[in-house]
């Protein structure tokens, strides 16, 4: 079995933190969009660990399958939707409204900033370097897909939590078949202005 690098001890130990503050923080759902900004940011010094994959694809394919997997992402949000109330785009909005988010710069920072983040986190520092441990590729997806869900956990809204853990399954597979961030940053912006524009 391969050594434990160093990216996955900065990441267990990071991910512990962030865990221990935002259960700290439990119940203060006005203080969570900026908690979880500024974890994401903190955590955007992932860039460090960033290397690209020398098997990745070209980046014009890569782009395209984030835009086909945006476009699956909103498809993963209707038949959630039809299913949930809570799932509902005008839901989501208030929920987003509760945890803080009352301007569109917000959601810009969130877009620009806290994706990007969040994407070199999670594919970086954790997916990738669950791939070189050679376990089974499945298995790194499901792990990935679930610790990126838990930083939902404090929502108190299991179905929200249970729809970002779907949508994080179809991120990591996405992230595995073209081994480029720019992959899975681009699904889900591209996700969110269609979901906005169409929602308006």
């Amino acid at each position: 079995m391969n050594r434990i690098s160093k990216a996955l001890i900065w990441f267990v130990a990071s991910f512990i933190v962030f865990h221990l503050i935002l259960f700290v923080m439990w119940g203060e759902k006005q203080e969570y969009w900026y908690l979880y900004t500024g974890i994401m940011l903190i955590a955007g010094v992932s860039y460090i660990f960033y290397q690209r994959d020398i098997e990745s694809k070209r980046l014009l394919t890569s782009l395209g399958v984030g835009i086909i997997t945006g476009l699956i992402l909103i498809v993963i949000q209707l038949i959630f939707a039809a299913i949930v109330s809570d799932i509902k785009y005008s839901e989501l909005i208030k929920e987003l409204t509760r945890t803080g988010v009352y301007y569109k710069w917000q959601m810009l920072v969130t877009l620009v900033f806290v994706i990007p983040c969040h994407e070199l986190y999670m594919r970086t520092v954790l997916q990738k370097e669950l791939l070189k441990l050679n376990i089974p590729s499945w298995l790194s997806i499901i792990v990935t897909a679930l610790c990126s869900a838990s930083l939902f956990f404090y929502l108190d809204n299991m179905w929200i939590m249970f729809f970002i853990f779907i949508v994080q399954i179809v991120l990591s597979m996405s992230y595995f078949y073209t081994r480029r961030i720019a992959t899975t940053a681009v699904a889900q912006i591209v996700a969110v202005v269609i979901l906005l524009i169409f929602n308006v």
